[in-house]
């Protein structure tokens, strides 16, 4: 596909990157000469240097011609009016940025009167993704399928821990009554294993079922928390604006520090029944002020990676129970890998995955079934992929073990009405089943190529 991407930015780049990767002709524009140099030095794409939102520069960059045009600058009105700009000049389908909470609340009437074919709101997705990892405290992350009816959690296996030293196969009924084990990363390497393969201590294991079955597991093992109840978060941005609003539907308490005092008046009007503090959070003695010892979990949503890693290790070393911690690039939480944090989120790649999900879906044929959703799991080395089989489909019917699926892929659960089904040899996939499949190869755009050729 021909893609034009008007943003160079953060995020921009980080969707330039995987779309190219995935073979498609990327564009990207920006008036900003030094992010553009970056793009040129790191990705397989065409740059434009010139306002994205000025019509003869999306007609330089093709846009007449592109499949899809993509606005992600800083400013959600720029980002509107590009997409209404490339709509006019043609362009078959377009995605904008749009982070600012009036206007998204006015996407339903905004997405058709501009033609939007997909809005992306990075805060929006970053704060859903932390208030899952806040519902299961024991797991480092959590991704959500089917309206909540199936989860995949990542969990590091203890020393001392049952799973340790049993094979797979010997699990069934037993501690995984439910679940199934579908992806572990074991150093460098990351693994779909089979029936024979032997859990460690240290493995990063990744496991599906429904949320219930999931609660019972970390019970089972020893590694079950206790529910959130109160949450500290540091920095009052538009990402703590929407976590929060997500924490008080649950029924949990929310106390913000913020240091600007414009940004605490700001977040008073929005939050009214939340605990807004003006305060310096990085300041340890503030931290002991306002309750870090007695809440429940620590969110750092600061602008600063350092300051979010910081004060994220101080929390854990004062016994939080739980800290999740934002950072923007991916070299920090690498680096931040082994000081007892475990849970990262980054916006930018929650954004990419939207988008990546999207272009293919587009790619793919109407009268087959496509991915509903996508995410990355294990730093990037699998992806879990949904699909809704609402048409016809191939292998319908036919028992799994007769099924030539992929060695790199594993179907992972089926969600049947309501009742997730962690499949076994004789489970069939069926028209209106939702199904899960986990895959160490990339580029899957359909659920035809999770079977052999």
């Amino acid at each position: 596909m021909h893609i034009v991407i008007v943003g160079a930015g953060r995020m921009g780049r980080e969707i330039a990157f995987r779309l190219a990767d995935e073979g498609h002709d990327i564009t990207v524009v920006d008036n900003d000469a030094g992010c553009l140099e970056q793009v040129a030095n790191t990705i397989d794409a065409m740059t434009l240097l010139g306002n994205g939102a000025d019509y003869s520069v999306l007609s330089e960059a093709g846009v007449a011609d592109a499949d899809l045009l993509i606005a992600v600058t800083n400013e959600d009105a720029v980002n509107m009016l590009c997409c209404l700009t490339g709509k006019k000049l043609g362009v078959k389908n377009t995605v904008a940025r749009v982070r600012t909470m009036e206007y998204f609340r006015q996407m339903v009437f905004l997405k058709d009167e501009l033609g939007l074919s997909l809005v992306l709101n990075p805060e929006q997705l970053a704060a859903a993704e932390i208030s899952r990892i806040l519902r299961f405290p024991s797991a480092a992350k959590v991704d959500s399928f089917a309206k909540g009816r199936a989860e995949m959690v990542e969990h590091t296996v203890a020393d001392g821990c049952p799973l340790c030293g049993m094979r797979l196969d010997h699990l069934r009924g037993k501690l995984t009554n439910g679940l199934l084990i579908a992806v572990v990363e074991r150093g460098e390497r990351v693994m779909i294993p089979r029936g024979d393969f032997t859990v460690e201590a240290g493995d990063v294991i990744h496991v599906v079922g429904s949320p219930s079955a999931i609660s019972g597991f970390f019970k089972e093992i020893g590694a079950y928390k206790r529910s959130v109840r109160s949450v500290m978060i540091l920095g009052g941005g538009r990402i703590s604006l929407y976590l929060t609003g997500y924490l008080q539907g649950a029924g949990i308490k929310v106390k913000i520090i913020e240091r600007s005092e414009d940004h605490c008046k700001t977040l008073k009007e929005f939050l009214p029944k939340a605990e807004i503090l003006l305060g310096d959070g990085t300041d340890p003695a503030v931290l002991h002020e306002e309750g870090i010892l007695t809440t429940d979990a620590f969110v750092a949503l600061t602008g600063s990676d350092q300051d979010n890693i910081i004060t994220g290790m101080y929390a854990r070393r004062e016994g939080v129970g739980k800290v999740v911690v934002k950072v923007n690039e991916d070299t920090f939480r690498l680096m931040a890998g082994n000081t007892g944090l475990d849970s990262f989120v980054l916006p930018k790649n929650s954004a990419a995955e939207t988008v990546v999900s999207y272009v293919r879906g587009v790619q793919h044929s109407i009268h087959t079934v496509g991915i509903e959703s996508l995410h990355d799991i294990a730093y990037g080395k699998a992806e879990v992929l949904e699909f809704s089989i609402n048409g016809d489909a191939p292998n319908l019917g036919v028992p799994i073990k007769d099924l030539a699926i992929r060695r790199d892929t594993l179907i992972a659960a089926i969600i049947r009405k309501s009742s997730c089904i962690v499949p076994g040899g004789s489970d069939t996939m069926e028209r209106g089943d939702t199904v899960i499949a986990v895959t160490t190869k990339f580029g899957m755009k359909g659920f035809a190529d999770i079977f052999e050729d």
